[in-house]
């Protein structure tokens, strides 16, 4: 689901919006299609601790980065799409840095997030779930 193109983040709505509140009351199940839900902490700690991670692109505005985790033949991308800031609605670190929402609150207005730019990468820094972050939904 699209977020509004302009104008701040807080106290906005995605389009089709799955919660009319800045907080959802179901973070662990929602925006997600039925049967699918976000992955934890723990499951993405999970994938990079069992994975060959890869990283590709050149990490700018123009050339996306991504990473790539790899065990067996099996193989999941995550591309560096940044954020919508939540102050100005603008989009920051586009192509540079990947922040996937995990299904773990630390508040009721925080949550925890997979963040990776092209040398860290990680499974437990939170942030306020106003700002628009990427999610993967899994079964």
């Amino acid at each position: 689901m699209a977020w509004n193109t302009t104008g701040a983040l807080g106290g906005a709505t995605p389009s089709g919006s799955w919660n009319t509140s800045t907080y959802p009351s179901n973070w662990n199940t929602h925006p997600c299609p039925e049967g699918y839900r976000l992955p934890t902490n723990t499951e993405f700690q999970n994938l990079i601790n069992g994975s060959t991670v890869s990283r590709g692109g050149g990490w700018n505005s123009s050339d996306y980065g991504y990473i790539k985790f790899t065990s067996g033949s099996n193989s999941v991308e995550f591309p560096a799409v940044g954020e919508r800031y939540v102050s100005s609605g603008t989009l920051y670190v586009a192509g540079e840095s990947g922040l996937y929402w995990t299904s773990v609150a630390k508040s009721s207005s925080e949550a925890y997030r997979l963040n990776f730019n092209n040398s860290d990468l990680g499974a437990g820094l939170s942030g306020y779930k106003q700002y628009g972050r990427s999610v993967r939904c899994v079964r």
